[in-house]
Protein backbone atom coordinates (compact mmCIF):
# COMPACT_ATOMS: atom_id res chain seq x y z
CA UNK A 1 0.00 0.00 0.00
CA UNK A 2 2.60 2.74 1.65
CA UNK A 3 5.49 2.58 -1.29
CA UNK A 4 8.96 4.31 -1.61
CA UNK A 5 8.79 7.56 -2.88
CA UNK A 6 10.58 7.81 -5.97
CA UNK A 7 12.02 11.09 -6.76
CA UNK A 8 14.58 12.02 -9.78
CA UNK A 9 17.55 12.96 -7.82
CA UNK A 10 18.46 14.20 -4.23
CA UNK A 11 18.68 17.64 -4.13
CA UNK A 12 20.07 19.95 -1.88
CA UNK A 13 16.84 21.85 0.64
CA UNK A 14 16.04 25.03 -0.22
CA UNK A 15 16.97 28.02 2.01
CA UNK A 16 16.10 31.47 3.37
CA UNK A 17 14.19 33.51 1.16
CA UNK A 18 13.59 30.52 -1.73
CA UNK A 19 12.34 28.48 1.03
CA UNK A 20 9.65 30.91 2.18
CA UNK A 21 8.86 31.58 -0.90
CA UNK A 22 7.94 28.11 -1.66
CA UNK A 23 6.43 27.22 1.71
CA UNK A 24 4.16 30.09 2.55
CA UNK A 25 0.65 29.72 0.52
CA UNK A 26 0.09 25.85 1.73
CA UNK A 27 1.02 26.91 5.34
CA UNK A 28 -1.26 29.73 5.36
CA UNK A 29 -3.92 27.45 3.93
CA UNK A 30 -3.48 24.33 6.44
CA UNK A 31 -3.86 27.35 9.14
CA UNK A 32 -6.66 28.03 7.54
CA UNK A 33 -8.64 25.25 7.06
CA UNK A 34 -6.08 22.00 8.35
CA UNK A 35 -5.30 19.50 5.30
CA UNK A 36 -5.99 22.27 2.68
CA UNK A 37 -2.23 22.84 2.79
CA UNK A 38 -1.18 19.56 2.27
CA UNK A 39 -3.91 18.87 -0.74
CA UNK A 40 -2.56 22.06 -2.51
CA UNK A 41 1.22 20.07 -2.41
CA UNK A 42 -0.44 16.73 -3.93
CA UNK A 43 -0.94 15.07 -0.82
CA UNK A 44 -4.12 14.31 -0.34
CA UNK A 45 -4.40 11.19 1.79
CA UNK A 46 -2.76 13.11 4.10
CA UNK A 47 -5.08 16.11 3.53
CA UNK A 48 -8.40 14.21 4.19
CA UNK A 49 -7.08 12.03 7.34
CA UNK A 50 -5.70 15.51 8.39
CA UNK A 51 -8.61 17.37 8.17
CA UNK A 52 -11.39 13.95 9.35
CA UNK A 53 -9.08 14.12 12.36
CA UNK A 54 -9.43 17.75 12.92
CA UNK A 55 -13.31 17.65 12.50
CA UNK A 56 -13.72 14.66 14.94
CA UNK A 57 -11.16 15.89 17.70
CA UNK A 58 -13.19 19.44 17.56
CA UNK A 59 -16.73 18.05 17.54
CA UNK A 60 -15.69 16.02 20.39
CA UNK A 61 -14.62 18.83 22.21
CA UNK A 62 -17.47 20.85 21.77
CA UNK A 63 -19.96 18.24 23.22
CA UNK A 64 -17.85 17.34 25.74
CA UNK A 65 -17.75 21.52 26.80
CA UNK A 66 -21.25 21.91 26.14
CA UNK A 67 -23.11 19.08 27.55
CA UNK A 68 -20.30 18.56 30.33
CA UNK A 69 -22.13 21.81 32.23
CA UNK A 70 -21.74 22.26 35.94
CA UNK A 71 -24.36 24.50 37.70
CA UNK A 72 -24.81 26.09 34.08
CA UNK A 73 -21.13 26.45 33.73
CA UNK A 74 -19.61 25.43 30.30
CA UNK A 75 -16.14 24.12 29.80
CA UNK A 76 -13.52 26.57 27.87
CA UNK A 77 -10.93 26.62 25.76
CA UNK A 78 -7.90 28.42 26.80
CA UNK A 79 -7.61 31.97 26.43
CA UNK A 80 -4.43 34.08 26.76
CA UNK A 81 -4.42 36.06 30.40
CA UNK A 82 -2.45 38.67 30.13
CA UNK A 83 -3.58 41.23 32.86
CA UNK A 84 -1.76 39.94 34.74
CA UNK A 85 0.19 38.03 32.52
CA UNK A 86 0.04 34.17 33.58
CA UNK A 87 2.18 31.85 31.06
CA UNK A 88 0.34 28.29 31.40
CA UNK A 89 -3.03 29.58 29.42
CA UNK A 90 -1.19 32.01 27.37
CA UNK A 91 0.64 28.71 26.24
CA UNK A 92 -2.53 26.87 25.89
CA UNK A 93 -4.12 29.40 23.86
CA UNK A 94 -1.41 29.40 21.56
CA UNK A 95 -1.68 25.53 21.06
CA UNK A 96 -5.29 25.30 20.96
CA UNK A 97 -4.83 28.78 18.24
CA UNK A 98 -3.55 26.19 16.12
CA UNK A 99 -7.27 25.19 14.71
CA UNK A 100 -7.60 28.05 12.97
CA UNK A 101 -10.36 30.47 12.57
CA UNK A 102 -12.42 27.95 14.24
CA UNK A 103 -10.32 29.36 17.41
CA UNK A 104 -12.54 32.28 17.36
CA UNK A 105 -15.64 30.52 17.27
CA UNK A 106 -14.67 28.55 20.26
CA UNK A 107 -13.28 31.16 22.71
CA UNK A 108 -16.38 33.20 21.85
CA UNK A 109 -18.43 30.59 22.81
CA UNK A 110 -16.47 28.70 25.36
CA UNK A 111 -13.67 31.67 26.41
CA UNK A 112 -13.84 34.91 28.52
CA UNK A 113 -14.26 34.86 32.28
CA UNK A 114 -18.02 32.56 32.22
CA UNK A 115 -15.86 29.56 31.50
CA UNK A 116 -13.04 27.35 32.75
CA UNK A 117 -10.98 24.96 31.46
CA UNK A 118 -11.25 22.94 34.34
CA UNK A 119 -14.29 22.77 35.62
CA UNK A 120 -14.88 19.05 36.21
CA UNK A 121 -13.01 15.63 33.90
CA UNK A 122 -15.58 16.29 30.95
CA UNK A 123 -14.69 19.57 30.31
CA UNK A 124 -11.18 19.40 30.42
CA UNK A 125 -11.38 16.60 28.23
CA UNK A 126 -12.98 18.46 26.09
CA UNK A 127 -10.50 22.03 26.31
CA UNK A 128 -7.81 19.06 25.73
CA UNK A 129 -9.18 17.52 22.17
CA UNK A 130 -9.21 21.41 20.91
CA UNK A 131 -6.01 21.59 22.30
CA UNK A 132 -4.71 18.67 21.08
CA UNK A 133 -6.14 19.20 17.50
CA UNK A 134 -4.06 22.57 17.01
CA UNK A 135 -0.82 21.04 18.53
CA UNK A 136 -1.59 18.37 15.24
CA UNK A 137 -1.95 21.29 12.91
CA UNK A 138 1.19 23.10 13.91
CA UNK A 139 3.07 20.15 13.67
CA UNK A 140 1.13 19.67 10.11
CA UNK A 141 2.68 23.10 8.89
CA UNK A 142 5.78 21.86 10.31
CA UNK A 143 5.86 18.88 7.97
CA UNK A 144 4.41 20.77 5.05
CA UNK A 145 7.46 23.12 5.44
CA UNK A 146 10.00 20.36 5.63
CA UNK A 147 7.91 18.83 2.23
CA UNK A 148 7.91 21.98 0.36
CA UNK A 149 11.41 22.84 0.85
CA UNK A 150 13.02 19.21 0.51
CA UNK A 151 13.95 18.72 3.87
CA UNK A 152 11.61 15.61 4.45
CA UNK A 153 14.10 13.53 2.86
CA UNK A 154 17.28 14.96 4.30
CA UNK A 155 16.10 14.00 7.61
CA UNK A 156 15.17 10.12 6.62
CA UNK A 157 17.28 7.68 8.94
CA UNK A 158 20.52 7.42 6.65
CA UNK A 159 19.33 3.77 5.68
CA UNK A 160 15.94 4.80 4.06
CA UNK A 161 17.38 7.84 2.45
CA UNK A 162 20.23 5.21 0.45
CA UNK A 163 17.37 3.30 -0.26
CA UNK A 164 15.15 6.30 -1.90
CA UNK A 165 18.64 7.74 -3.70
CA UNK A 166 19.72 4.05 -4.83
CA UNK A 167 15.81 3.69 -6.11
CA UNK A 168 16.62 7.03 -8.10
CA UNK A 169 19.60 6.07 -9.42
CA UNK A 170 18.12 3.35 -10.94
CA UNK A 171 15.40 5.42 -12.41
CA UNK A 172 17.93 7.31 -14.01
CA UNK A 173 19.93 4.32 -15.41
CA UNK A 174 16.76 2.53 -16.75
CA UNK A 175 15.78 5.63 -18.33
CA UNK A 176 19.08 6.16 -20.75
Amino acid sequence: MFETPVIAKPTLPLRRGAAVRAAWKPLLLNLLLPGAGYWVIGQKLRARILFCVWCLFLAMGFLQMQFGMVNGVRGGVYTPKLDPFEWLPTLGAMATAGIGPAYALFAAFFGGAGSEPIRNLTQEYGATYVMIAGLLNWLCCFDIFDRTTGRWMWRLPKDEFAKIRDAAAENRDGDR
